[in-house]
């Protein structure tokens, strides 16, 4: 059964995604960085949009259909990488 964590043409907005390619990697946004669809998949070859953000720098950047993945927390492997994601996150503030 297609879904959104399968078909990528069905993520939505306020999805948490997770690039699975390097096309942003020169905007500071490699393979494996946390983002938010901010537009979902609007058809005919058009790019979604997604906000990224590192250290102090949020930016909205174009994903293609096949450069991302929706992460699901519900999945231990998803709730991981969210997990340490976080945690890096967390070092860069001082508590």
């Amino acid at each position: 059964m297609k879904n959104k964590f399968n078909d990528n043409r069905l993520a939505e907005e306020f999805d948490l995604i997770v690039l699975t390619d390097d096309a942003h990697a020169d905007a500071g946004f490699p393979v494996g960085s946390l983002g938010t669809l901010t537009y979902s998949y609007t058809g005919k070859d058009r790019p979604l949009y997604a906000e990224f953000t590192s250290g102090e720098a949020t930016r909205e950047l174009a994903v293609g259909i096949d450069g991302f993945r929706v992460l699901n927390i519900k999945q231990p492997r998803d709730l991981s990488i969210v997990t340490a994601y976080l945690k890096k996150q967390r070092r860069g503030f001082a508590l």
